[in-house]
C-alpha cells in the first residue's frame, strides 16, 4: 500500500496521524516504564529513576513502536494496520527534532502522578 499517492495534503495528514499514534506510543511506555520502575527501583531516589527512563528514549521507542507494529489485532483492518515502518521511523525521525524526551517523561510523570488514586508515585 502506498501511502504517500501524489496528494501532497493525504500525506501531510498521514504523518500527522503516524505521527500522533506514535507520541500515544510513546506515552503508553513511559507510563509502562514509570510504573514498572516504581516496583523495580522502589529505594532509588526520584531522579534516578527518571534518568533510567530517559537514558536512550529514542532507541526504547523505536523498539516499542516495531514491536506494537508486528500485533496483529483482528478487530482492525489490515489496510490501517499496514502503515509502512519507514513512515513510522521517519516520523520518529521527526519527532526527535520537536520532542524533548525528559520534559515529555516530566509531563506524562507530573500528570500520572496528580491522577493516581492511591499516590503511589
Amino acid at each position: 500500500m502506498n501511502i504517500k499517492k501524489n496528494n501532497k495534503i493525504g500525506v501531510i495528514k498521514m504523518d500527522k496521524m503516524v505521527e500522533i499514534w506514535i507520541i500515544n506510543k510513546a506515552a503508553e511506555m513511559v507510563v509502562t516504564k514509570i510504573y514498572k520502575n516504581e516496583i523495580v527501583n522502589k529505594a532509588k531516589k526520584g531522579a534516578e529513576k527518571f534518568d533510567v527512563i530517559a537514558k536512550d528514549f529514542w532507541e526504547k521507542l523505536e523498539n516499542y513502536v516495531l514491536k506494537e507494529k508486528e500485533i496483529d489485532r483482528k478487530w482492525i483492518p489490515n489496510f490501517i494496520e499496514e502503515i509502512g515502518e519507514n513512515t513510522i521511523l521517519s516520523c520518529i525521525k521527526e519527532l526527535k527534532t520537536k520532542l524533548i524526551p525528559s520534559e515529555f517523561i516530566q509531563q506524562i510523570f507530573d500528570f500520572e502522578k496528580k491522577n493516581d488514586k492511591k499516590n503511589i508515585l
